[in-house]
């Protein structure tokens, strides 16, 4: 049961690493190699997801690594939403910035 929670999870994840804003941002602020690697981390996971999930009912062990997973894959969820957030951000300024600068330019222009 954990891993089709998990496995779904992940896929919401891959999603996240491979849009154009977070690329961006991650590029920005230097951490784009770390993305990569979570990415190829991330494809490893799934590939072992399977396997897991049928050891799981009998192996508490496996139960427990699931369950690490799962908090670890919340964890980097968070640190995306942050990166993603920080992204809207900037591009809010920007843009922000750009609209005052045009209405500098107006002004200066009729007055």
């Amino acid at each position: 049961m954990a891993e089709l929670v998990l496995s779904a999870f992940l896929g919401v994840l891959f999603e996240k690493l491979a849009s154009a804003a977070l690329k961006n941002i991650a590029s920005y602020k230097g951490v784009d190699a770390e993305i990569k690697k979570w990415q190829r981390s991330l494809k490893q996971i799934q590939a072992v997801l399977t396997d897991a999930s049928r050891k799981e009912i009998t192996n508490e062990s496996v139960k427990q690594w699931l369950n690490d997973l799962q908090h670890l894959a919340y964890d980097i969820d968070d640190v995306l939403d942050d990166l993603a957030t920080e992204a809207m951000h900037r591009e809010f300024t920007h843009d922000s910035e750009a609209i005052t600068s045009k209405a500098q330019l107006r002004q200066d222009v009729f007055y």
